[in-house]
């Protein structure tokens, strides 16, 4: 296989990676497919010349990305699908079609992402039917009754049961790669603060990571220690969120309640420790931009203190309730080897069973001194993402508790011009894959620079874009009241997705 291998973070040149004719990059990516590699990546290495391609495909065993590059004809943007050997390429190839004009040949479901008439030229995206007696549809969304953002969820049922369920998003198009290559470096890192408003650790540590990797910024340990207790604050904040939701769709409100209390005191740490509940405003190219203090740390392990308490207490009701596993067992069940097909990441994977963390799998700041545990369950049903949900708070408060009592000394931030961040300046001709856990799971930020340095492409993917279809599965053969259990079960952004 020819391809550039390259590890999370790691600066390397364009002129390192070979483009091949049609025939040969669909070799090379088939033949890393084969090898039990993730496509985490399909996509044009400028945003403004669309026929010059890589494909970005993950070793989990070795912790290497390889990078594959195609070149092909202007007037033939065209490749034979893999999502027929490998059902998890299928929607990096719609979304290809979708920006870029590829004609995807044999694809199995060429479907929209995020723009409604622009595979099928100026057509009408005809939904999936099911027919027969006594079948109907159910269709949901995109305006909704609560206070959530814009998806259509499209349900074919037999009685009560959901045999298949279509979901349709992309309502919300602020175009935030586009801004990234026009931005100036003050305001992406806000772009990457508003990406997803719950992931805002995540997101701004992934695309931080990428810009110090393209301009040769270092970070001191200590604050590599900072961010990473950022992130398993936010970790807990939203598995906290997670849990009271599953909790409020079964009725038990005050249980709802009591998780939502909880959440209120993880994310007034963030404020402790930066002034913003959701962390915006901690990162800076080479650190970031408020440390510890003896007041803050008495505070926030005041906080965290109360957190292991309570939610032990909590847990054990939720997990004990007769009532609540009855609704949790067996609801919404992916299986392991159909996770794996599609490609599930982060909590909603590890549920099935299978093992994924970038914290582990490609360690980054302080993870790689420092490693968390790898926890996964078997079942893959509601239970297993609640449950697990439960299980990665006491680790993350065990990383937490560990990091703030030992913070390391260092600078807040190792660049020499710190406080002028429009002096960032990235290395011409070169490109970086960075990779963070979110809370969801993978958050992955590409960026690559031109001859003269100008970031020419950055690519963002959520977690959410992989899991979504995930949901989809959960639904089948289960009663469509289920649905909003499943659906806070898996607590999807709209937003990460549709970007």
């Amino acid at each position: 296989m020819m391809s550039l291998k390259v590890q999370n973070n790691q600066l390397f040149h364009i002129d390192e990676i070979s483009f091949h004719n049609k025939n040969t990059f669909h070799e090379n990516v088939f033949e890393a497919l084969s090898k039990d590699f993730r496509m985490i990546g399909l996509f044009p290495i400028d945003a403004k010349i669309p026929h010059r391609i890589i494909a970005l495909l993950a070793d989990l065993h070795t912790s290497f990305i390889h990078i594959v590059g195609g070149e092909f004809p202007k007037e033939q943007l065209e490749f034979e699908s893999f999502a027929n050997d490998y059902p998890h390429t299928n929607y990096f190839e719609c979304e290809l079609a979708e920006n870029n004009g590829f004609a995807i040949l044999d694809h199995p479901w060429l479907r929209p992402v995020r723009k409604q008439n622009v595979i099928n030229g100026d057509e009408k995206y005809n939904f999936y039917k099911l027919e027969g007696d006594e079948v109907h549809e159910v269709a949901v969304g995109p305006i909704h009754a609560g206070i959530i953002e814009p998806g259509h969820f499209r349900f074919q049922c037999h009685g009560e049961l959901v045999y298949h369920l279509e979901i349709n998003l992309g309502y919300q198009h602020r175009g935030v790669e586009k801004e990234m290559l026009n931005a100036k470096p003050a305001q992406r890192i806000i772009l990457s603060e508003s990406i997803a408003g719950d992931t805002v650790i995540g997101h701004t540590y992934a695309h931080c990571s990428a810009i110090e990797s393209l301009a040769n910024i270092s970070t001191s340990l200590r604050a590599q220690v900072i961010r990473s207790i950022a992130e398993e604050i936010e970790r807990v904040a939203m598995h906290l969120s997670g849990l009271g939701g599953v909790a409020n769709d079964i009725g038990l409100a005050i249980v709802s309640a009591s998780y939502g209390r909880l959440r209120t005191l993880m994310i007034n740490s963030l404020a402790a420790l930066c002034g913003s509940r959701s962390g915006r405003g901690l990162f800076v190219y080479g650190g970031v931009r408020y440390d510890f203090n003896e007041e803050t740390i008495k505070k926030i392990i005041a906080n965290l203190e109360v957190v292991k308490k309570d939610v032990t207490e909590i847990n054990n009701f939720l997990f004990s309730s007769t009532g609540a596993l009855t609704r949790f067992d067996g609801t919404g069940k992916v299986k392991k080897d159909v996770a794996k097909q599609v490609g599930m990441v982060g909590i909603a994977a590890r549920a099935c069973g299978i093992e994924i963390d970038a914290r582990i799998n490609t360690p980054y700041g302080a993870y790689r001194y420092f490693p968390v545990s790898l926890i996964t369950l078997p079942t893959g049903d509601v239970f297993a993402r609640a449950r697990l949900r439960a299980l990665e708070i006491d680790e993350s408060l065990h990383f937490i508790f560990e990091q703030i009592k030992n913070l390391p000394e260092g600078k807040l931030c190792e660049h020499t011009l710190s406080g002028k961040v429009e002096s960032v300046i990235t290395e011409p001709n070169s490109g970086v894959i960075s990779i963070v856990e979110g809370w969801r799971g993978e958050v992955i930020h590409a960026s690559f620079t031109d001859a003269n340095g100008k970031i020419v492409q950055y690519k963002i993917k959520d977690p959410s874009f992989n899991n979504w279809y995930g949901l989809s599965l959960a639904l089948r053969e289960i009663a469509i009241s289920d649905f909003p259990l499943c659906n806070k079960s898996f607590d999807l952004s709209y937003a990460g997705h549709d970007l």
